[in-house]
């Protein structure tokens, strides 16, 4: 076939494939309307978006899409999922359930909008990374960015945060936006560590001296000496009760 004839081919079906780019030879290119990807976004997200166990808590979801397209007259979307959940609790949020995971969702289409969607997760322990590959295709980058899912804690967090923010926000929830000397129980006597190690940039860690010198006052003396304390969200305001066993001082 004539190169530009096969060209024109390629390019026909691109635009023809529902909200998505086109994947040629196992490369990736981006969507061809960005608003397209933002709206599957919404619609992943709603998708997977469950109840919490505990009704107290707030559940927050974020979805990052890592391929569109259509396989057996179905749509096909595979993303990265991180639900974090959030318990407010006297000024302060504890942690809930959460967890980050691939995901492949299958949606029918029906006058050209996705119904029904079918999830398939990747199996747990051995079979996790050929579930993966399966997932992806045999495309390399697909997999790839699926795998991100499993150590983007830190460069989410705060994403995940500024969505807190809005849900306190949009539910008029008093009490849980501070400055970093008003965080209730850690206004005196505290200590305050900024740029916590194995934490998020833009988060500093506020804890009580006393629990401070005396999980350090343990080491060697226990298998795992830690202590309470907030970390405290600078850009929200927010402040979550957090774990520690980094001894800084």
């Amino acid at each position: 076939m004539n190169k530009k004839i096969l060209l024109h081919f390629i390019t026909m079906i691109c635009m023809s494939a529902m909200l998505t780019g086109c994947t040629i030879a196992g490369e990736i290119d981006e969507p061809a309307d960005p608003s397209a990807e933002l709206e599957w976004v919404g619609i992943v997200e709603a998708t997977m978006k469950n109840e919490p166990a505990d009704p107290k808590e707030i559940p927050i979801i974020k979805a990052e899409i890592v391929a569109l397209f259509e396989e057996d007259e179905k749509q096909i979307v595979l993303a990265n999922i991180y639900q974090l959940g959030f318990i407010p609790q006297d000024g302060i949020f504890l942690s809930g359930s959460g967890g980050m995971v691939p995901v492949e969702l299958r949606y029918e289409l029906e006058d050209g909008k996705p119904v029904d969607p079918t999830i398939i997760y990747p199996i747990d322990g051995e079979g996790f990374l050929e579930s993966l590959r399966e997932m992806s295709r045999g495309n390399e980058q697909w997999y790839s960015k699926l795998l991100e899912s499993q150590s983007s804690h830190r460069r989410i967090y705060n994403e995940m945060i500024l969505k807190l923010k809005d849900e306190v926000e949009k539910n008029d929830l008093e009490g849980y936006v501070h400055t970093i000397d008003t965080i209730p129980g850690y206004t005196e006597n505290v200590l305050i560590f900024e740029d916590p190690k194995n934490e998020p940039t833009g988060n500093i860690a506020v804890v009580r001296e006393e629990d401070y010198l005396k999980a350090k006052n343990e080491i060697g003396k226990v298998n795992w000496p830690h202590y309470e304390g907030i970390l405290f969200n600078e850009a929200t305001g927010l402040a979550m009760l957090e774990i520690f066993d980094d001894f800084p001082q």
